[in-house]
């Protein structure tokens, strides 16, 4: 078995070489085509891949990039616009459920940084399997490919579950406007669309105001990022009569972990364990907590990846048979998983406690707010929170007035500050870093 990198924007070739690789016993480097190239690279070289299958028009950009150690394999696209998968695709596949090595899969680097994650045929193919007991498709089915295929939640929830299941599957480009991709989902009769939040607030957003609606869409699934109320709510008028399923999971999990479904499907949840899996909430010494009360959540699932490549930590953070996810959440009244954001990103100023994603969903819901951020910045030598919002106006007044209503004083931010475009990483996630930095100098020019 040898690592092989795969490296291209979502195409009928970039399926067909993946598929290549699995058949010839390899492992698939997943390496998104967007990152740069001098990353991707480097990744290269310590996942220990000596070649690189590589989309033709990518190559001829960064072919003298290329380390003199890795052979580049160049493949067409086969399609530049969207179309359904082929069935000789479908033939080409085969189920395995072997332990060796499927995919690495790099982390989308919020901060900065990604890590390899390397996950088995056994963990994606068992974890696509009760991703298709949830979603119950039939043949009839036509699921539309939005997100990037270097990713855990796309390649398992998506491509893996058209593949084994049949049903119809459309490829398309990722960096598209909402109208380009309503305007597919509408020819080609999709009826199970996977978003993340940020394309699921830009799509109901153009179907509101272009009064477009999409008659073949029977499901929405969300994941990527906490879902907030205010996106929900603007979904729901969006979409007033196609179900939206809130689903939560983690690369290191295969990815899936929970979902929403039939009777587990009460707004911003994520539902509740998929078949297999189990979750728990505990405390900092790794103690279970009753329902109701913020505190990690550990999972126990067969789909656990093998660790992490050479480089970062080599072997899963167990409890047992437990994986500490680092994300806190909490089990509400109905049994229902609801998250509260990763326990990294808990702020702790004097005595308090401070979770920013639930002052960030008051801020969203203040009006005229776009995006935001919430973290804690120096000020004068002092720990002080502080938020970073994308607005056409000064809403500090208004926000502020929002959040007296809710919260305590000490979860108020001291600092807001407004900007014309969120930061963003390569993978179009928040870029924690840039926003630290556009904090910081805003700091210095008021000192």
């Amino acid at each position: 078995m040898s690592r092989v990198a795969l490296m291209g924007e979502n195409s009928i070739g970039y399926i067909n070489a993946l598929i290549d690789i699995w058949n010839h016993g390899d492992c698939a480097v997943l390496l998104d085509w967007r990152i740069p190239f001098p990353v991707a690279a480097e990744m290269m070289l310590v996942v220990g891949a000596h070649t690189c299958f590589i989309e033709k028009e990518l190559f001829e950009t960064v072919k003298k990039l290329i380390p003199d150690s890795v052979e580049p394999v160049v493949y067409e696209k086969q399609n530049s616009s969207a179309e359904l998968l082929p069935s000789c695709i479908y033939e080409k596949f085969k189920e395995n459920y072997s332990k060796s090595e499927a995919v690495v899969i790099y982390s989308s680097g919020t901060t900065g940084k990604s890590k390899g994650i390397i996950l088995s045929h056994f963990a994606v193919n068992t974890n696509a399997d009760a991703i298709i007991r949830y979603m119950n498709p039939t043949a009839g089915d036509c699921i539309y490919i939005a997100k990037a295929l270097s990713h855990a939640s796309t390649l398992t929830g998506e491509l893996l579950v058209a593949l084994k299941t049949g049903m119809n599957l459309v490829i398309a480009p990722t960096i598209v406007p909402p109208r380009y991709i309503s305007g597919n989902v509408k020819r080609f009769h999709a009826t199970i669309i996977c978003l993340n939040p940020t394309l699921l607030s830009m799509l109901s957003d153009h179907c509101r105001q272009s009064k477009c609606a999409l008659p073949s869409l029977k499901s929405i699934y969300v994941s990527g990022s906490i879902l907030s109320d205010t996106v929900y709510e603007k979904a729901r008028i969006g979409f007033p009569n196609v179900p939206i399923y809130n689903v939560y999971g983690l690369s290191e999990a295969g990815p899936r972990v929970t979902a929403q479904r039939g009777a587990y499907c009460r707004g911003t949840s994520v539902g509740k364990p998929i078949d297999g899996v189990e979750i728990k909430i505990v405390d900092g010494q790794g103690d279970p907590l009753p329902d109701g009360e913020y505190g990690i959540i550990q999972v126990k699932t067969p789909s656990l990846f093998n660790g992490y490549i050479v480089g970062e930590k080599t072997h899963p953070i167990l409890c047992g048979d437990w994986y500490n996810t680092g994300d806190v959440g909490y089990i509400d009244e109905h049994g229902e998983l609801r998250i509260v954001g990763r326990n990294d990103d808990v702020i702790q100023i004097d005595a308090h406690k401070i979770y920013p994603s639930q002052i960030e969903n008051l801020i969203l819901k203040s009006g005229n707010v776009r995006e935001c951020v919430v973290t804690v910045a120096d000020m004068e030598g002092t720990d002080t929170l502080c938020c970073l919002y994308t607005s056409e106006h000064d809403l500090r007044s208004d926000i502020k007035n929002v959040l007296g209503k809710f919260l305590m004083k000490h979860e108020i931010p001291k600092l807001f500050i407004k900007t014309g475009v969120m930061p963003r990483t390569p993978n179009g996630k928040i870029s924690a870093k840039s926003v630290s930095d556009i904090i910081s100098k805003h700091i210095r020019r008021m000192e």
